[in-house]
């Protein structure tokens, strides 16, 4: 017989629940009585397919976020509930592996297997134990893997708002600057080349002549002389992009800053007829 109570009647019923729409035609006995859940039951597949999951489920569906929220508010201060929506769900994505990009996070399987092995040897033999204990000290190495993955995310929100805020920035010059061409037409393969209207190649030397670099002093993001600085110097009225690779990220920063200004275009679209693209 397994004797679970909780802090909270509401995380006991929530469970119960679940156990009952697991299993509805167990010959297990589940009983509630108020805080607690009583389960008596010698089946050992209805613990490791019914029982066991369950608390799973419900400790990564529930218990987690309720845990992530806390921490947010109480160490890292994130008092703004939007904030911490949105850092619960660049955190969902990394726990569900889907940024392969960033680097010194637990796989996906070394987090899992943490919270698979606590479980059988918890659940092996009837006990009687709190659940909330459980979650702070058997689950400990658990929530310290998930605490790592939470650094992470904040660090991933702190980047984005840092990018936003540098986006809104050279919107603003955008706006304030008085366009230098009706049209712009930038070239990228490997790197980027810019042209103008008759697709004539303008040189590095006339770029660098654009560039009014007192807009950019003031500015506390770099904004590299290459490329973005003379694009928004320049100003122009339409830009065209040329590229087969979309998702480069400063593909993505100039559509973000140029937004319907720019029209991205594949790479061999470069050269036709303007009519044939608008």
């Amino acid at each position: 017989m397994f004797e679970i109570s909780f802090r909270k009647e509401t995380d006991a019923l929530a469970v119960f629940m679940s156990l009952l729409q697991k299993n509805p035609e167990s010959d297990s006995i589940l009983s509630l009585h108020k805080e607690k859940i009583v389960v008596e039951s010698k089946d050992k597949l209805f613990i490791k397919n019914t029982i066991i999951p369950v608390f799973k489920q419900y400790i990564q569906g529930v218990k987690i976020t309720e845990w992530v929220m806390s921490i947010l508010e109480n160490t890292y201060y994130f008092k703004d509930v939007e904030e911490q929506e949105q850092i619960l769900c660049i955190l969902q994505s990394l726990l569900l592996g889907e940024r392969s990009d960033i680097p010194n996070l637990p796989s996906v399987e070394q987090r899992e297997n943490i919270l698979e092995n606590v479980m059988d040897a918890f659940f092996e033999k009837p006990i009687s134990f709190s659940f909330d204990s459980f979650l702070t000290f058997r689950l400990k190495k658990y929530f310290e893997s998930i605490h790592i993955y939470l650094e992470s995310a904040i660090d991933e929100y702190k980047l984005e708002q840092e990018y936003q805020s540098f986006i809104h920035q050279l919107r603003n010059l955008l706006t304030t600057t008085e366009p230098k061409m009706e049209e712009l037409h930038l070239l990228y393969q490997y790197q980027f080349d810019f042209y103008d209207k008759t697709f004539k190649l303008i040189p590095k030397s006339q770029l660098i002549k654009y560039m009014n670099r007192t807009h950019f002093n003031n500015y506390s993001y770099y904004i590299d002389s290459v490329v973005l600085a003379p694009l928004v110097s320049i100003s122009p009225k339409k830009l065209y992009l040329y590229t087969d690779n979309a998702e480069h990220q400063l593909v993505e920063t100039i559509k973000n800053i140029f937004e319907e200004r720019v029209v991205v275009l594949p790479f061999h679209y470069f050269g036709q007829n303007k009519s044939k693209i608008d």
